[in-house]
């Protein structure tokens, strides 16, 4: 039973039901989930979350995909049951290797095959877990595939996020949307490096 419920439509604000559309409409989603419809009793923290969905996880010169594969790997590190069940089913919508999905879900990112990806996912959980002992080494590695600080950042940013989302969902004791459960791919976006 989750501590905070969902602010459904017909208790939200005007604002908070602009928020709503343009979350699910934005992101594909058959309707807002409750990850959003649970911030919807604060018109601005709903507001703010959305606003760095759209600029951390949606924008960017990291293709979605690879910020959603690294999504699921911290949320599963940290336990984060939502947050992991959410973006599972965003790397199926946007048809993310299978294989990879799994071994991001399942805590095994080292074995990914791509070693450019790897790298990139073990600096993404290694910043989510403790950011303050990344080393120049660290950094390194990814310059070494050609990444520039404008995606390393990038890295940085949905590290962040992902704990910042994790927390929301696991305080708030969110439950998991059906419709994530049903979620096959349909959208043609390259799953390679």
């Amino acid at each position: 039973m989750p501590h905070i419920p969902i602010c459904t439509s017909h208790e939200a604000s005007k604002e908070v039901l602009a928020v709503y559309e343009e979350f699910y409409t934005q992101m594909r989603f058959p309707s807002a989930p409750n990850f959003i419809m649970t911030q919807g009793h604060s018109p601005t923290v709903a507001r703010g979350t959305w606003d760095v969905v759209r600029g951390v996880l949606v924008s960017g010169e990291l293709p979605r995909w690879i910020k959603e594969m690294m999504f699921v790997a911290i949320s599963n590190e940290r336990a984060c049951r939502y947050c992991k069940a959410a973006h599972i089913a965003c790397c199926r919508m946007l048809e993310v290797n299978p294989e990879w999905i799994e071994l991001a879900a399942d805590g095994k990112a080292a074995r990914i095959p791509d070693q450019k990806l790897r790298d990139m996912m073990q600096f993404a959980l290694k910043c989510a877990r403790t950011p303050q002992s990344l080393t120049a080494g660290d950094y390194g590695t990814l310059r070494s595939h050609g990444l520039k600080n404008k995606e390393i950042i990038e890295i940085v940013s949905m590290a962040a996020f992902a704990v910042y989302a994790n927390i929301l969902a696991d305080a708030t004791g969110m439950e998991e949307d059906p419709m994530f459960g049903d979620y096959e791919p349909r959208l043609a976006f390259p799953s390679e490096t």
